[in-house]
């Protein structure tokens, strides 16, 4: 069963995972509610959508969740459209936890953050660059740790 914790409005889940797409990819505000409507049909009954916040150039979607490659896996079958994947990162963190790991695009070792410093656009071709093709052997291409600094331009 799922509980609260104490006055906080956060599920007694294990993760947070973030759903994070650029401001401009929804052209209203009710685009946004729509998407999020649709995350939480999607989501199977062990996941909890948390609601969005809009902010330093990102939209940001939370679902609580005990597995969180599981809700991935369910935002990628029913909402992964190759318009939707280009414009999304997505990661998690332990709800008790600041660290992140990536989990798209695969192999991103870039920092994720619900908020960005100005001048850091984690969408941008330049960004994405930054992505290694393969993954070094025995490393997970579905689980990569988030580094903690952008690198130097």
């Amino acid at each position: 069963m799922l509980g609260l914790d104490d006055g906080l409005n956060v599920p007694l889940m294990r993760y947070q995972v973030i759903f994070q797409f650029p401001e401009t990819f929804f052209a209203s505000p009710s685009e946004v509610l729509e998407f999020e409507e649709k995350l939480a049909v999607s989501m199977p009954k062990t996941c909890v959508v948390d609601g969005y916040d809009v902010g330093s150039g990102t939209v940001n979607f939370f679902v609580f969740t005990d597995s969180p490659l599981a809700a991935f896996g369910h935002f990628r079958k029913y909402l992964g459209t190759n318009k939707v994947e280009k414009n999304l990162r997505a990661s998690y963190r332990e709800t008790v936890g600041d660290d992140y790991i990536n989990m798209w695009p695969f192999r991103d070792p870039r920092p994720f953050d619900i908020t960005y410093p100005k001048g850091i656009d984690p969408f941008s071709a330049k960004s994405k660059r930054l992505i290694p093709k393969r993954s070094p052997p025995g490393v997970s291409k579905f689980e990569t740790p988030a580094a903690e600094d952008w690198p130097e331009s």
